[in-house]
C-alpha cells in the first residue's frame, strides 16, 4: 500500500501570505510515484486553490474541526474547491487518502475499489488523533489552532457513510453528507445535513429522500437544481480547463461508458457552473456547521427563505427541528 497522506486547510493570517504563491496540485498529485506516468503530460491540468502551503495557522485560533471523506474513485484533494472555501470561514478541515476506494484502485493492474465502513471511520478518526497532536506539538504549524470539543464531519458520496458513522465517536457533534450514501449502521441521534442534486446518476434524490427519512431529528435536507453528482468535486473545473485523468481515461477506453458518465455526471455544459454550484454547499454547510457547534448564538443562513437567496439556482429545502 503507498503512502497515505492528509491534507489540511486552515485559517492563517493576512500578513503570512503576502507574496506567496497558492498552492497548487496536478492530475499526477494522487497518485504513487510509480503510476504518475499514467497521466500523459496534455491532461495534466494544474488545479490553483485558494489555499497555500506550510504557513502556520492564524493566531486568532482555536478554530472548530471538519473532518472530512473523499468519495469512491477520488482523492484527499478531489473537493479542495469546497474544502478551501469552508476553511476560510475559520475551520480547521482534515482530508484524509481513503486508498483502498480512492482514485488508484480504478487505474488498469491495481486492486479493485473495497468498501469497508468500520475501516474508513478508524481513518477519519485516525485523523482527528492525528491533528490533535499536531495541536499539541510546539514546533507544529498547526500548534494552538484546534478546537478539539468543536467536532464536526463531512462526506462527498461513499465518504458520506464515514462522515455519518463517525457521529458515533462522542467527539463528533455533526455530520453533513455531500450526495452521501446513507451510514452503515443505525444512525446517531445527533444533527445532521444532506447536500444533494437533482440530476444525480449516482446518489439519486429519491435515495437521499430515504436517508434522510432514516435520520432521527434536528435534520436537513438540501436539493440544488440542474447539479450532478460531481458538482461537488473539482472534477468540473478541471474538464472546463480541458484535461484530466477522469477524460483521459475515457478517450483511451480505460473506464467503461457508464463510470466516465457517473465521473462526469454535473459537468454537463447545461449544468450549474461551480461557480454557481459551490457557494450554495458552501452556505449551507458553514451555517449548519456554526448553528450546531454554537459558533452563532441564533441560526443564521438556515430559515425557509434561504432556498430564494441564489438568484438564477432552484433548491428544495426541508428541515426538521
Amino acid at each position: 500500500m503507498p503512502d497515505r497522506y492528509v491534507d489540511v486547510w486552515y485559517p492563517v493570517d493576512q500578513n503570512a501570505v503576502e507574496g506567496r504563491p497558492k498552492a497548487t496540485y496536478n492530475q499526477r498529485t494522487p497518485l504513487p510515484r510509480d503510476l504518475k506516468h499514467f497521466v500523459p503530460d496534455a491532461y495534466n491540468t494544474v488545479v490553483t486553490m485558494e489555499a497555500y502551503k506550510d504557513v502556520a495557522g492564524s493566531a486568532k485560533g482555536p478554530f472548530p474541526v471538519l473532518l472530512f471523506s473523499h468519495g469512491a474513485s477520488a482523492y484527499r484533494m478531489a473537493n479542495s474547491a469546497l474544502t478551501a472555501g469552508i476553511a476560510s470561514w475559520g475551520f480547521v478541515v482534515v482530508s484524509a487518502d481513503y486508498l483502498e476506494r480512492g482514485v488508484v484502485t480504478q487505474l488498469p493492474g491495481q486492486k479493485s475499489l473495497t468498501l469497508d465502513p468500520k475501516r474508513d471511520k478508524r481513518l477519519m478518526l485516525a485523523s482527528l488523533d492525528l491533528i490533535s497532536k499536531e495541536n499539541d506539538r510546539a514546533a507544529s504549524l498547526l500548534h494552538g489552532i484546534i478546537d478539539g470539543t468543536r467536532v464536526a464531519a463531512a462526506g462527498h458520496s461513499a465518504g458520506g457513510t464515514t462522515a455519518f458513522d463517525a457521529l458515533n465517536d462522542p467527539r463528533v457533534k455533526v455530520a453533513v453528507g455531500w450526495a452521501p450514501s446513507a451510514p452503515s449502521a443505525t444512525p446517531a441521534d445527533k444533527p445532521t445535513m444532506i447536500i444533494g442534486a437533482s440530476n444525480d446518476i449516482g446518489v439519486p434524490p429519491t435515495q437521499l429522500a430515504t436517508t434522510y427519512g432514516s435520520f432521527p431529528a434536528p435534520k436537513r435536507r438540501v436539493e440544488i437544481g440542474n447539479a450532478g453528482h460531481n458538482s461537488f468535486t473539482d472534477l468540473c473545473l478541471v474538464t472546463r480547463s480541458g484535461g484530466g485523468m477522469v477524460q483521459y481515461a475515457a478517450k483511451s477506453h480505460l473506464v467503461g461508458q457508464a463510470l466516465a458518465k457517473l465521473l462526469l455526471n454535473g459537468c454537463e455544459k447545461t449544468a450549474l457552473t461551480p461557480e454557481q454550484f459551490f457557494p450554495v454547499v458552501q452556505h449551507f454547510t458553514i451555517a449548519e456547521l456554526r448553528s450546531v457547534l454554537r459558533i452563532d448564538t441564533e441560526e443564521v443562513g438556515l430559515g425557509d427563505a434561504i432556498s430564494r437567496a441564489f438568484p438564477g439556482i432552484t433548491m428544495t429545502y426541508r428541515h426538521q427541528r
